[in-house]
């Protein structure tokens, strides 16, 4: 995992960023967010509009959401991190206060 930037205050506040490298490092993500923290990541989301005529298409959408982070599940098989929460930053596709 390389540590890209890292801002921490005496009392355990602060900011860090990492890109993880290798499937392993999401297990030690998993060991360092906890309930509470504000994560921001690249996610697909599934995006419906409507036209004008009223037909609806749907797309698969890549947007970084920002998650206040309520629960953290960690898939040993897939060694793949699951991050549930509700959005606290406002994009184009996804509202204020919308759970991922």
């Amino acid at each position: 995992m390389k540590l890209v930037h890292k801002s921490l205050e005496r009392d355990g506040a602060g900011s860090i960023v990492l890109v993880p490298e290798e499937t392993e490092d999401m297990w030690h993500a998993f060991n360092l967010i906890q309930e509470g923290d504000a994560v921001r990541a690249s996610t697909i989301r599934k995006v419906t509009t409507e036209s004008n005529t009223g037909s609806r298409t749907s797309d698969r959408v890549r947007t970084i959401l920002t998650v206040q982070v309520e629960t953290i599940d960690f898939d040993t098989q897939a060694c793949m991190l699951r991050l549930k929460g509700r959005n606290i930053e406002e994009n184009q596709y996804v509202k204020m206060g919308a759970y991922h």
